[in-house]
């Protein structure tokens, strides 16, 4: 081997562990025999040790680099830089320990570092301990019974409890561990580092779970707390398996799926919201949140991140607001108001259930029930004789057209408008009054709007029917036309859609158009569709008879800030905590409460730059 090799080979071995001197290895010469003089030459060694030098001094400035200025120890803190720590330590359990007992220390949001030390203990030796235990208890009872004293239950239940123990580490059930649990809390002056320390031990007292300072030892708290795996306190205690299963940290609330679409930040513990709303019992979901509470802004960042991954998107907007959503994703803007010239014709028949053939009779059915819904909505309640002179009214228009109940097919035929009805019903006894009202819907104020053929078509992507220019009066009678239109198209493909009705609570002032709502969101799940509803009148929408039902039917909730006049309606329907309730009355922009069946956390919806620049509803926001 030549001296460069021998060279590479000894700082090889010093820099990996397996250390030994030159002169260790001179003097293994020597013992040998070997009078030969060392394989390397000074020049060599000089070389070495110059390297090694080097290295040293390199390390020494990374540590530099990395540790804090200065550190100060004080018998009950210490202060690094600007920070101070300090460090609790657990030394009392209660009788039984509940599991996710640590949850609300997991979830604490402040700044703070935990460590568990588990010691794994040798079941002879604890099996020895627990039978000089028993002898001891059982000889406590004896003495007791010898002294005629009533039995103690404590000491009764102690005998029992180490007696179930023996046999589960007997029979391998169970281990024996020694637990020691630390906390250190930072803050950035002394009076904020106090009042954390009294609420962690508020946390843990209510738990009966005793902790104390480490007193005089500050600087061993804090180095057992840090990733340095070294137990400097040495506080602990006795643990068995199941004892120490419901320690474990990683319990806090999770919505995360393989597919989902990112919501926001889990404000609890700082993980994604990657959320699948398709996975859930139903895709439906109800937003909350008061005016300029941004619950849109929410919605078509969801929009948006849905498009991407190939969820078609349909919305009733009222007030224009997705308009630069679909100028720049592309898609379909729908004006549906009296100037416009696209049109919606209620008198069309429902299409065919997907994967199954229906009888034109089966649709006309459905197409006749859905306009006596709208006929209630345009006229007003209507009696029940003047429901059934609109029914025939609306039986005979069909016919006219050459559709019928008994009809093999409709394809290629006719259907009537809102004209004809007009027509026939000027020719019944007992509808004069059905006609008056009706006729300013096809030769009055508001003709023309429901009494045309269809005009526009439902294509894949985004598709926004704008309601803006309505007249308010016109509003529900229009959306419940919409929302029709859109279940015909719906429930004939099986394709992956949205459905988002902003301001829902224009709908539920009106029975049968929130009983139409009511029944899509029943409905919904069947078909591959997932209704959003949102509203800031809470009130009014619970208010409805099918507020609270669609709800109940909605797997998915968002609450976002809240007033403090709706913050109670929202904590019956919700079950909402106190805490839940303080979250959503002081939470800042897009921050709130994100419910998905049993889960229950809390949201920072966030955006990227470009993001907020397509979506943002503030009027003075700059583009």
């Amino acid at each position: 081997m030549s001296n460069q090799e021998q060279l590479l080979e000894l700082v090889k071995k010093r820099y990996t562990g397996d250390v030994y001197s030159f002169m260790d290895e001179g003097e293994e010469a020597k013992k040998t025999g070997n009078q030969k003089e060392s394989a390397l030459s000074k020049e060599d060694e000089k070389r070495i040790m110059e390297s090694e030098k080097d290295y040293k001094a390199a390390l020494a400035y990374i540590k530099d680099i990395i540790s804090p200025a200065f550190m100060q120890v004080f018998p009950d803190k210490i202060k690094i830089n600007n920070t101070f720590a300090k460090t609790f330590f657990i030394y009392g359990y209660p009788t039984f320990l509940e599991g996710n007992w640590l949850s609300p220390v997991i979830n604490w949001d402040v700044k703070y570092d935990m460590s568990f030390y588990v010691y794994p203990i040798e079941s002879a030796y604890i099996q020895k301990y627990l039978r000089k235990r028993l002898t001891q208890l059982n000889s406590e009872r004896s003495i007791n019974a010898d002294k005629w004293l009533v039995n103690d239950p404590a000491l009764e239940a102690q005998i029992q409890d180490v007696e179930e123990l023996r046999q589960k580490l007997t029979r391998g059930e169970e281990k024996y561990f020694h637990l020691g649990l630390y906390i250190t809390i930072y803050a950035e002056d002394e009076d904020k580092l106090n009042k954390i320390g009294k609420d962690i031990e508020t946390i843990l007292s209510g738990r009966n779970v005793l902790q104390k300072q480490s007193f005089l030892r500050a600087e061993q708290g804090f180095i057992s707390t840090w990733p340095f795996a070294r137990d400097e306190l040495g506080v602990y205690r006795n643990m068995s398996t199941g004892w120490l299963s419901t320690t474990f940290p990683f319990s806090s609330s999770t919505l995360s799926h393989d597919n989902g679409i990112l919501y926001g930040i889990n404000t609890h513990n700082n993980s994604l919201i990657l959320f699948d709303r398709f996975r859930s019992e139903n895709a439906n979901m109800c937003v909350f949140a008061k005016s300029w509470g941004w619950k849109s802004f929410a919605v078509k960042l969801e929009i948006l991140r849905s498009l991407m991954m190939g969820t078609d998107v349909i919305v009733i907007d009222p007030e224009n607001e997705y308009r630069p959503l679909v100028d720049t994703v592309g898609g379909s803007y729908l004006d549906v108001s009296l100037n416009s010239g696209q049109r919606i014709n209620p008198f069309d028949l429902p299409l065919g259930l997907k994967d199954q053939e229906e009888k034109p009779g089966d649709l006309l059915r459905s197409a006749v029930i859905n306009l006596l819904g709208l006929m209630n909505l345009m006229l007003g309640k209507m009696t029940a004789e003047e429901e059934a002179i609109m029914e025939r009214g609306i039986m005979t228009s069909y016919s006219l057209k050459g559709i019928t109940l008994e009809d093999d097919t409709a394809d290629g035929k006719e259907v009537p408008i809102m004209k004809d009805l007009q027509d026939v019903l000027e020719t019944m006894d007992g509808a004069k009054s059905l006609v008056t009202r009706l006729e300013k819907y096809t030769n009055g104020i508001f003709s023309w709007i429901f009494s045309q053929p269809t005009n526009i078509d439902l294509k894949e992507g985004l598709q926004v029917f704008s309601v803006r220019d309505l007249d308010e009066i016109l509003r529900p009678t229009a959306m419940y036309v919409i929302l029709n239109h859109i279940w015909n198209k719906v429930r004939s493909s099986n394709q992956r859609r949205m459905l988002v009705v902003d301001e829902a609570w224009n709908i539920m002032q009106h029975d049968d158009s929130a009983k139409f709502l009511f029944g899509l969101v029943k409905r919904a799940r069947k078909y591959n569709l997932g209704i959003t509803t949102i509203t800031q009148d809470v009130e009014d929408f619970v208010g409805s008879t099918y507020g609270k039902p669609i709800i109940t039917n909605s797997s998915i909730q968002l609450l976002l800030k809240q007033s403090p006049a709706s913050i109670d309606v929202l904590q019956n329907i919700f079950k909402l905590t106190d805490q839940e309730k303080y979250i959503l009355l002081n939470a800042s922009v897009w921050q709130g409460l994100f419910f998905a069946g049993s889960e229950h956390v809390g949201i920072q919806v966030v955006a990227s730059f470009y993001e907020e620049q397509v979506i943002t509803t503030n009027p003075n926001a700059k583009k």
